[in-house]
């Protein structure tokens, strides 16, 4: 059991909380609200949530929605009303990640006795032995890195790569929502928002599309500047190309998703993913949204949670070392009727209680194989 022995707490490898200050001008310190349905107002992972749950390790996704939203009117119109909107009409996806970056180091510094950004494995362990949560910075979405610079500037993706990396970025999801200039994207938008009031959003998916020329240079120097690919929202071919590329030279993630078992879309993996990222000694994140995770879309979701887990043991070979939770919570997503924000994460150590996990089992999947992750694919 690789993850086990080096458990550095409760670990969700995949949420939103900077994205969620960013867009509605939030200190992360209150507490809002959470509600009871779908609400991209609500907020699910705050300081204050993060502590009720126990939550020692943040995977925090720096994420810049598309420009491609602002193309729906009724978007476009709603950011105006909203400092974070406002700054993404006027500036590029590069400067507004800049800035997410930033004010998200800013909101951690404010609750330094209890949070502390960990820039690389050393810092990790320090603010662990410290007994503060550790927050990591990951990105999603790989539009950033081609934001505003001409077409086909491989170099220009590759220096901002660099700053990245400089900054203690551990992961990037190479792929999101809309085409960009590194991957083709599967669909990642559930069928009912695709619609608001009279317009589409068109997300143009094309499953033919695998790494670009810059996306291969891109993923190549990731593994040599230590940053771990995320193939999430990755077209089937994209993924395929990056375990191929990458071989065994750096773990592969999928940090937020489901299994095709349960739920049959391009979104989700594969046995021949999960058997691919297992064999880069890589983990899956279960995502915590019962839509992707299950074809029915029950409400409640710990059963879906512990299904996909299940199906992910199996398929990479029938341990538990490349299992984690990756909830994406406060990244627009509809959570489970009974697991519906970081506090109650501890939800699932019972879960797994109850299945009949040993306790080294049950620490490899709530952190140890994220540790793993980060000692063997980042500074």
């Amino acid at each position: 059991m690789n993850g086990s022995n080096d458990f550095p707490g409760l670990t969700d490898i995949h949420a939103h909380p900077a994205m969620n200050a960013f867009l509605w001008d939030r200190d992360l310190r209150r507490h809002y609200w959470t509600g009871d349905t779908f609400d991209p107002l609500a907020s699910l992972s705050d300081f204050k949530l993060l502590k009720q749950g126990g939550v020692k390790v943040l995977w925090s996704a720096l994420h810049i929605p598309e420009s491609a939203y602002f193309r729906n009117p009724p978007i476009w119109l709603l950011a105006h009303f909203t400092k974070g909107g406002r700054t993404l009409l006027k500036l590029n996806a590069w400067e507004c990640l800049l800035q997410m970056l930033e004010g998200m180091e800013r909101q951690v510094a404010r609750a330094e006795d209890d949070f502390q950004v960990a820039h690389s494995n050393a810092e990790l362990d320090a603010v662990r032995a410290a007994d503060r949560t550790a927050i990591v910075h990951t990105v999603e979405g790989g539009h950033v890195l081609g934001a505003a610079l001409p077409e086909g500037d491989r170099d220009g993706h590759l220096a901002r790569l660099e700053q990245l990396a400089e900054r203690g970025v551990a992961a990037l999801t190479i792929a999101h929502l809309f085409p960009n200039d590194l991957a083709g994207h599967a669909e990642g938008i559930p069928a009912d928002q695709h619609k608001i009031l009279f317009w589409r959003l068109e997300t143009e998916v094309d499953l033919s599309r695998g790494l670009t020329e810059t996306g291969r240079a891109v993923v190549e120097r990731m593994v040599e500047l230590r940053m771990i690919p995320d193939v999430t929202h990755c077209t089937p071919k994209s993924r395929r190309e990056i375990y191929e590329l990458v071989a065994d030279r750096s773990p592969v993630i999928a940090s937020h998703i489901g299994v095709q078992s349960m739920n049959e879309v391009p979104y989700n993996l594969s046995e021949e993913d999960v058997r691919a990222i297992a064999a880069s000694s890589g983990v899956v994140g279960v995502i915590f949204m019962p839509y992707w995770l299950d074809r029915t879309h029950p409400g409640p979701g710990l059963e879906a949670i512990w299904r996909t887990m299940e199906q992910i043991r199996q398929w990479s070979g029938g341990g538990w070392d490349h299992v984690a939770i990756g909830t994406d919570f406060d990244g627009f997503t509809d959570p489970p009727d009974d697991c519906d924000s970081e506090a109650q994460l501890p939800r699932v150590r019972e879960l797994l209680e109850d299945k009949g996990l040993a306790r080294e089992e049950i620490e490899a999947i709530l952190g140890g194989n994220a540790r793993r992750v980060l000692r063997h694919g980042w500074r």
